[in-house]
């Protein structure tokens, strides 16, 4: 198995593809420690992967429970081989700027970058400490490759993650640490569905893509673990669009 007694942690493993990247990684041999609001959730993916995933409740906006989860880890005596940062926040702040209520704006700000940044933080300093490690940051084709007017603030949360992604592997590069992230086009997850107003209409328009439909939690799943394995050794530091070329249009 590719990655056997890896250990991998998951930002935001309880839905969508953060759900389905947990499941490649323990089908793969890994070790995962995902975290996610909702127990439930957490407990059904647990028991989905047979004992080798194990669920932690964090809520992202809250730093000191980001904390006290890389905490846990450290006092299990845990190594982090890969870090896939994946949680985000969509449906909030959501309009022009002219619209935007500051408390959805710094929410957007505390899951989607900060949150990023402290999990990014935390897992760099066990990685340089054992001179290895693979960090995998979610960003999106509105970051940077596919403007949209009506999400000005999103698209601001997703280039700072490019950016960071850069500046990051940039500084690592000669530690044996790699720093990509992906940035998905739109694929069927109840943030999108939320966001195209119920499934109806994300089915409706997913017909526009240029292969008459948006992609599934699956396919963007594989192309997080090519990016986690030896075969990307040399890939650091890049945005992997993954939309099916939905950005060309």
């Amino acid at each position: 198995m590719m990655f056997e007694n890896k250990v991998v942690v998951v930002n935001g493993g309880t839905d969508g593809i953060g759900k389905e990247v947990v499941r490649l990684f323990c089908k793969e041999g890994a070790i995962v420690h995902f975290t996610g609001r909702d127990r439930d959730k957490g407990a059904q993916v647990e028991t989905d992967c047979d004992g080798k995933a194990h669920f932690y409740q964090v809520h992202n906006e809250n730093p000191e429970e980001i904390e006290s989860f890389f905490k846990a880890l450290e006092t299990d005596g845990h190594a982090i081989d890969i870090l896939f940062n994946n949680a985000g926040v969509l449906s909030i702040g959501m309009g022009p700027l002219s619209r935007v209520k500051l408390d959805d704006w710094n929410q957007l700000i505390a899951v989607n970058q900060t949150a990023i940044f402290l999990y990014m933080k935390y897992a760099l300093a066990v990685m340089g400490k054992q001179k290895h490690g693979v960090v995998i940051n979610n960003a999106a084709i509105l970051g940077n490759d596919k403007v949209n007017p009506m999400l000005p603030a999103y698209s601001g949360t997703k280039a700072a993650v490019v950016a960071m992604t850069q500046s990051t592997a940039l500084r690592f590069a000669n530690q044996g640490i790699r720093v990509n992230c992906i940035s998905p086009g739109p694929t069927e997850t109840d943030l999108a569905i939320k966001a195209y107003g119920g499934k109806e209409n994300y089915d409706k328009q997913s017909q526009g893509h240029p292969r008459g439909s948006y992609g599934k939690p699956s396919e963007i799943a594989e192309v997080v673990l090519f990016l986690a394995s030896d075969k990307a050794s040399y890939i650091n530091g890049a945005e992997i669009v993954v939309d099916g070329g939905y950005s060309l249009k």
